[in-house]
């Protein structure tokens, strides 16, 4: 009962997938940006429509353990990791790692061989643990908002 199970995602997924991101971002978020901040990034009436469309434009892998969604990592085929974000009450479980992995791996079999992400601060230290360099501090402004984020890069290799 307690395995995290990996599977793509389905349309039918995006209301639990946005109360993961809301979760996350209000819970762990709240020790590096403010009140503020947090509700420009993710405001208390989403966008249906917006995360419908930005989900479908994507690959999503969605962590779950048994019917709940745990965790979710969006990746455009090319490179980009678009979002990484686990329910805080299932943080520090290895299930961000487990869905890096995952992305990793898929990755390397459509000959992709960098990886970028545009890292908050709190996911920053994430991606680095995991290899990711910084090669450029960002501010993003979103709802009037500047939030301070990170370009980062990782070379992926094939295990030998």
């Amino acid at each position: 009962m307690n395995t995290v199970y990996l599977r793509p995602y389905r349309p039918s997924d995006l209301n639990n997938i946005i109360h993961v991101f809301t979760e996350a971002v209000h819970q762990l978020g709240i020790r590096h940006y403010s009140p503020a901040q947090l509700n420009a990034w993710c405001p208390s009436e989403p966008d249906q429509q917006r995360w419908h469309d930005r989900l479908e434009s994507m690959v999503i892998l969605v962590a779950e353990q048994g019917a709940t969604i745990v965790g979710f990592i969006g990746y455009d085929g090319a490179g980009l990791i678009d979002l990484l974000f686990v329910h805080p009450t299932f943080a520090r479980r290895g299930i961000t790692t487990m869905l890096m992995q995952a992305v990793e791996r898929l990755a390397l079999a459509n000959g992709v061989s960098q990886l970028q992400t545009k890292a908050s601060m709190v996911a920053r230290p994430f991606f680095e643990s995991r290899g990711f360099v910084v090669t450029a501090e960002e501010t993003v402004t979103i709802g009037g908002e500047n939030l301070r984020r990170f370009a980062m890069d990782k070379i992926i290799k094939p295990i030998q």
